[in-house]
Formats: C-alpha cells, sequence, structure tokens
C-alpha cells in the first residue's frame, strides 16, 4: 500500500510537469499568432504602396515618351522597361545598367523591332512627283554647301558671314558684312528663271529696313554652284523689276572684293555686332510668325 501511494505521487507530478509544459507551448503559440496578425495590416499597407510607386514610375516614364503604347503587363516586361528609361536619362551607354538576363530578352524591351513592310505600296506614278522635289533639294543642298565651303575663306576679322539668317519672315542663305559693304546670296542648283530673279531682291529689302542709318547699297548675287567653271558676273533683270547678280562659283569672292571700302564694316562694327547677336537673358526676342522662305 505504501508502494502504491508512492507510485500514484509520482504520476500526479509527471502529469503537472507535462501540463505546464503543454500549457506554455500553447500560450507561445497563441502569442506568435497574435503578434503575425497584429503585423499582417501593415504589410498589406506597405505592400500596396510600393507596388502603387512602382506603378506610377512607370507611368511616369510613359509619359517621357519611352513606353511602347502596345507594351504587355508581363513583369519582365516592366522591370525592362524601367530598367531601359532609367539607364537613357542617366545619360550612360545603351544597355548599361541593363541585367544580363533582362538585356538578353530584345523581344520585352519598350523598342521592339518591328518587321518592315514588305512589297510596294505605292506605284512609281505616286512617289515620282515627290521624288522629283527630294532631288532639287538634295541639289540645292549640296550647292549651298559649296558655297559655304567658299566663303569659309574670307577672313573672319574682317567678315561676319551668318548662315539662314530669319529676317521679315524669310531665311537669307548668307548674309555677308565686311570690308565692301552688306551682300546677301542665294546658291542655285541651275540657272534662275525669270520668276526667280525679283524674289531675292525684295528679299533684300527686310535687311535695308534692319539697318537703319546705313547709307550704303545692299547687293544681291545669285551663284550657281553647280555650274562649270568661267561664269563671270552679269546682271539680270526685266525691264520695270529688280534683278540680281549672276555667277560661277569661282567668282564668288572675286565679286565681292571688287567693290570699294566706302561703305564697308569695320572690325569694330562686325566685333560689336557679334556681341549684340549673342543670346541674352530672359525670353528669346520674338520674330514675325511667318512661314520662312527658302528660295
Amino acid at each position: 500500500m505504501p508502494f502504491a501511494t508512492h507510485t500514484t505521487g509520482g504520476h500526479s507530478t509527471l502529469d503537472l510537469v507535462l501540463g505546464i509544459a503543454i500549457l506554455l507551448w500553447a500560450l507561445a503559440g497563441v502569442t506568435a499568432l497574435l503578434s503575425w496578425l497584429t503585423r499582417l495590416p501593415r504589410r498589406c499597407r506597405k505592400r500596396t504602396a510600393d507596388h502603387r510607386g512602382h506603378h506610377s514610375r512607370f507611368d511616369r516614364l510613359r509619359v517621357g515618351g519611352d513606353a511602347d503604347p502596345d507594351h504587355t503587363e508581363d513583369p519582365s516586361a516592366t522591370m525592362t522597361t524601367v530598367e531601359h528609361n532609367t539607364s537613357f536619362e542617366s545619360g550612360r551607354g545603351r544597355g548599361a545598367g541593363i541585367p544580363t538576363r533582362v538585356a538578353q530578352h530584345d523581344d520585352t524591351t519598350v523598342a521592339t523591332k518591328r518587321p518592315s513592310v514588305l512589297g510596294p505600296r505605292c506605284s512609281p506614278e505616286t512617289l515620282e512627283p515627290l521624288a522629283e522635289h527630294l532631288d532639287a533639294s538634295h541639289a540645292l543642298a549640296l550647292a549651298e554647301a559649296r558655297v559655304a565651303h567658299t566663303l569659309a575663306a574670307l577672313p573672319s576679322d574682317r567678315w561676319l558671314v551668318e548662315r539662314y539668317a530669319l529676317i521679315g519672315g524669310h531665311r537669307i542663305p548668307f548674309l555677308l558684312l565686311g570690308g565692301t559693304g552688306v551682300f546677301t546670296v542665294w546658291a542655285l542648283s541651275g540657272p534662275p528663271t525669270w520668276d526667280e530673279l525679283p524674289i531675292p531682291a525684295h528679299v533684300a529689302t527686310h535687311v535695308e529696313s534692319a539697318l537703319p542709318g546705313y547709307t550704303g547699297p545692299l547687293r544681291v548675287g545669285i551663284c550657281r554652284a553647280l555650274a562649270p567653271s568661267g561664269i563671270e558676273p552679269r546682271w539680270w533683270c526685266r525691264p520695270g523689276e529688280p534683278g540680281a547678280w549672276v555667277m560661277g562659283l569661282d567668282w564668288l569672292i572675286r565679286w565681292i572684293e571688287h567693290y570699294g571700302r566706302e561703305h564697308g564694316l569695320g572690325a569694330v562694327d562686325l566685333q560689336r555686332l557679334r556681341e549684340l547677336s549673342q543670346p541674352k537673358p530672359g525670353p528669346a526676342a520674338r520674330v514675325p510668325d511667318v512661314v520662312p522662305d527658302l528660295r
């Protein structure tokens, strides 16, 4: 009987210890669960804010013009778009800052390579009129480039050569001011027509209005820069209409320099003109809102 009592007491002590251990384990589990439930709303709010911030940055990049309207919502494509725009805006070279695994998949980038249109869409009759204008434009650009190369031989301390000066709504290909006076020079790829001859003289009147107090004549020259050499300067006009001097490229400098210096501009005048024409702080000066005339 004493042995049985001792045995029963031993089992009661063991049960008590196990019960306390189970109770502590249960309390720890409940505490951990409550702690996780407490942090869950904050984690959800943080993930929502990060998600909104990510899309907000992506939308700003799309507003900048780099995003493709047909972009995909695939996560890798979105990451590629953000990485590509960030690298471009930071000024680094193409592909800098883009992960290797992203750079290898060009089909997910913003600048997708679309297939070219195969086969003709327009007939030759549709394209030929525009091609003629483009061919004439290319020839005129070549003629102006040759005139610019020739005028570059004029000493910069004695001459000011202004390209495409916008005056009175017209763009003058070459405006020259220097030791023998003021000149406007127009390059042509072929001989001028009678209807074209009065145009440079008409534009020159706007230059005269922009030089109040200048008493010298403003001389107008047309240079046939693509013609064979040997075309000496000659005055061309129709009765009762303004005209212009027409010459070849090899006579251009000699025509400019053969005039006297009684109406020429000095080196101080040219330096002052350069200083006055430099950009100044504040809003830019307005010019007449007229479509420029490149003829």
